[in-house]
C-alpha cells in the first residue's frame, strides 16, 4: 500500500487558491529543468505537512506516499526532486521577490474564499538558527534584488537568546485567522518598524483601505505605524505602551468604572470572562528627527486624536493568581540579575545615588518582591575589578570618593501582591478616531480579544510544524522558506475555516475530542482522521493490476465535502 493520509486535502487547497499558477507566472524556468518551481514548492509543502522540514532526503521521506495521486499527475516522478533542485527552487523564489508573490496570492485567496477584510491582525515571532552565519550571502551583492534578512542576535521571543535568529512577521484576517502576509526580517529588527511595513502593504490588497482596521499589540502604537495609518486613512486598534506618559495619566485617573462586558469562558467549569472599562477621548503626540536627502535633519510632530479605554480583565487576573508560584520563582531570578547590574553602578555624588535608588525601588516591576535600597560611601577611585570584563563595563572614576547602592529583597505581603496583580491585569486599549468610524468601547474589547488568531498561526510554526531551530545556512533561502511556510499557514487556516463554516451550516460534526462529533474541529484533528487512507495495487487471478482506494469511509467523505474539495482528489491515478 501507498499512503495518502491528509496530503490530498493539502494539495487540493493549494491548487484551488492558485498557488501553482502564481508561481509559474512569476518564476522564469530554465529550459534544462525537468520540473518546474511550482511543483518543487508543492513537494516542499508536502514534506512540511508530514513533518519533514529539511531538504535533505526529502524524497526518501515522501517515498511511502502515493505522490502521483497526491499531485493528481500520473507522470509525476519523485526522483526528479533531489535536494539540489529544491534548493534552486528557493533561489528562484527569492529572485522572483517573495513580497510580490505573497501579494498576488493574498489577493487570489481573498477573492476565492470571500474573506472579510474589515479587521486584520499583526504580530511577530522569532525563528532561531544554529551556526555562525558569518559569511556574506551572495544574493546580497545583486543589484536589483532586495538584501536578504540578517541572521543575528536580537530579542528572543521564545527564550533562546543563545541562538541567532530572524524575526518572522505575519498579517492575518480576523475571518478565520488566514495569513495574508508573511515575511522574514532582520533578527534585530524593531517590531514598530515591522508593523509599519506590514500595514503599508494593506493598500495593495483592498480597494478602500479606509475601511480596514489594523489590530496590533503595543508595538503598533508608534510613530512609524501611526504615520502609515494616517497617510492611508486606515484605522488602528492597539494596546497603549506602558512606558508612555499618556498611559500613566490614564491609569492614574481615579474615575470609577463606567461599564462592564462579559464573554463566555473557554471552559465550561470557569466563570464568564468579565471586563470592567472606562473610556476617554484623548490626543497623543509624537516628535522625531527625520533626515532629508541633503543630509540635514528636520523635526516632525504628529498629533493623533484617539479613544483610550482603561480595561480590567478578570480572566487575566485569574491566570496570574493561578500561576503565582511560578511567578515567584521567575521574579526572584529576574530580581537577582537586575540587582547584580545595579550594584555595580558607581555614582559621583550622593544625590545621584539616592535618585537611582528611588528610581529602581519605585519602578521595580515585580509583584511578589519588595525592594529596599541603601546608599554607601566609598573612599578612593573606582578601578575595574579582576576577571572577565562585564557586558556593561564599569566606568572609570578617578575622584577620591564615590557612592554605590546596595539592594535587599523581601517577600511582599499577600494583600500587596493581590493589589499589584490587579494593577497588572489592568491595561489601556487605544484606537484612532476617524470621522466615519463608529465603534463602541465594548466592541474595542471584543475585537482586541481576537488578537489570539495570530498566535494560533505562530503555534503551528512553533509546535505542529516544529521548525525551530531551522538548519538552512543561507539567508536568502531562509527568506524563501519562510514564504513557503506562510503558504502552509494559509492552507492550514483556510482548511479549518472552511470545514467549520460548512459543518455549522449543515448541523453536522466530525470526530473530535474522545471521538465526540463536533463542528468546531481543528485542522490538526481533521488531518488525524486520515492516517488509514491508502492506495493499494491489487491483482486478481492474473488480471492486470488495479489501484484502489482503501480505508476511505463516510467520515472521510464528509470531511472532504466540508472542505469543498474535488471528489476525485482521492481517486488513485494510473
Amino acid at each position: 500500500p501507498k499512503r495518502l493520509c491528509h496530503l490530498p486535502l493539502v494539495m487540493d487547497v493549494f491548487r484551488r487558491i492558485g498557488f501553482d499558477q502564481v508561481i509559474r507566472h512569476a518564476v522564469k524556468e530554465d529550459s534544462r529543468s525537468k520540473v518546474n518551481t511550482a511543483d518543487c514548492v508543492a513537494v516542499i509543502l508536502a514534506g512540511v505537512f508530514v513533518g519533514a522540514h529539511s531538504l535533505w532526503r526529502l524524497r526518501e521521506r515522501l517515498d511511502p506516499y502515493d505522490m502521483q495521486t497526491v499531485m493528481q499527475n500520473p507522470a509525476f516522478d519523485l526522483g526528479l526532486f533531489p535536494e539540489e533542485r529544491l534548493a534552486k527552487c528557493l533561489d528562484d523564489i527569492y529572485l522572483a521577490d517573495p513580497d510580490r508573490l505573497m501579494t498576488a496570492i493574498a489577493i487570489q485567496t481573498i477573492i476565492a474564499f470571500n474573506l472579510d477584510m474589515s479587521f486584520v491582525h499583526f504580530d511577530t515571532t522569532s525563528l532561531t538558527f544554529y551556526g555562525g552565519f558569518e559569511r556574506e550571502d551572495p544574493f546580497a551583492l545583486l543589484a536589483d534584488v532586495s538584501p536578504p534578512p540578517l541572521v543575528t542576535f536580537g530579542y528572543s521571543k521564545i527564550n533562546r537568546g543563545d541562538l541567532k535568529q530572524i524575526i518572522f512577521g505575519m498579517l492575518v484576517t480576523n475571518d478565520g485567522g488566514v495569513p495574508l502576509m508573511g515575511k522574514a526580517l532582520d533578527g534585530n529588527a524593531s517590531d514598530t518598524v515591522a508593523a509599519a511595513e506590514f500595514f503599508s502593504k494593506i493598500r495593495a490588497l483592498v480597494q478602500d483601505p479606509r475601511k480596514v482596521c489594523c489590530v496590533a499589540d503595543c508595538k503598533g502604537w508608534a510613530p512609524a505605524s501611526l504615520l502609515t495609518i494616517t497617510e492611508a486613512g486606515m484605522r488602528l486598534l492597539s494596546r497603549l505602551p506602558r512606558n508612555k506618559a499618556l498611559h500613566a495619566e490614564i491609569m492614574g485617573n481615579a474615575v470609577p468604572w463606567t461599564g462592564e462586558v462579559e464573554f463566555p469562558a473557554k471552559r465550561k467549569d470557569q466563570p464568564p470572562d468579565r471586563y470592567e472599562y472606562i473610556g476617554f477621548d484623548v490626543e497623543d503626540s509624537f516628535s522625531w528627527q527625520e533626515q532629508q536627502a541633503d543630509g540635514s535633519t528636520v523635526r516632525r510632530t504628529l498629533v493623533v486624536p484617539a479613544r483610550a479605554v482603561r480595561v480590567h480583565s478578570t480572566p487575566l487576573l485569574r491566570t496570574k493568581r493561578r500561576t503565582l508560584d511560578r511567578l515567584r520563582k521567575r521574579e526572584a531570578t529576574k530580581a537577582q540579575a537586575a540587582i547584580r547590574d545595579w550594584q555595580h553602578h558607581v555614582y559621583a555624588c550622593a544625590i545621584d545615588a539616592q535618585r537611582a535608588a528611588e528610581r529602581h525601588t519605585g519602578q521595580a516591576p515585580w509583584a511578589t518582591i519588595d525592594l529596599t535600597a541603601t546608599v554607601h560611601r566609598h573612599d578612593g577611585p573606582v578601578r575595574r575589578g579582576r576577571g572577565r570584563p562585564r557586558k556593561i563595563p564599569e566606568p572609570a572614576l578617578a575622584k577620591g570618593v564615590h557612592w554605590r547602592v546596595s539592594y535587599t529583597t523581601h517577600p511582599a505581603s499577600d494583600d500587596r501582591i493581590d493589589k499589584r496583580l490587579h494593577e497588572q491585569a489592568t491595561f489601556v486599549l487605544i484606537r484612532t478616531r476617524c470621522p466615519d468610524w463608529r465603534i463602541t468601547d465594548e466592541e474595542m474589547i471584543s475585537r482586541y480579544k481576537q488578537q489570539y488568531r495570530v498566535e494560533q498561526g505562530f503555534a503551528w510554526l512553533k509546535s505542529t510544524a516544529d521548525i525551530n531551530p531551522a538548519f538552512l545556512h543561507t539567508p536568502h533561502r531562509i527568506a524563501a522558506l519562510c514564504f513557503i511556510y506562510c503558504l502552509g499557514l494559509m492552507i492550514w487556516n483556510i482548511t479549518q475555516r472552511t470545514v467549520r463554516k460548512n459543518l455549522k451550516e449543515w448541523g453536522q460534526g466530525l470526530p473530535y475530542h474522545r471521538n465526540n462529533p463536533s463542528s468546531n474541529i481543528t485542522t490538526r484533528f481533521l488531518y488525524e482522521l486520515f492516517p488509514t487512507v491508502v492506495s493499494q495495487s491489487i491483482r486478481v487471478d492474473g488480471a492486470p493490476a488495479e489501484t484502489r482506494l482503501v480505508g476511505f469511509t463516510e467520515v472521510h467523505a464528509l470531511a472532504c465535502r466540508a472542505l469543498g474539495m474535488n471528489p476525485k482528489a482521492y481517486q488513485p491515478v494510473r
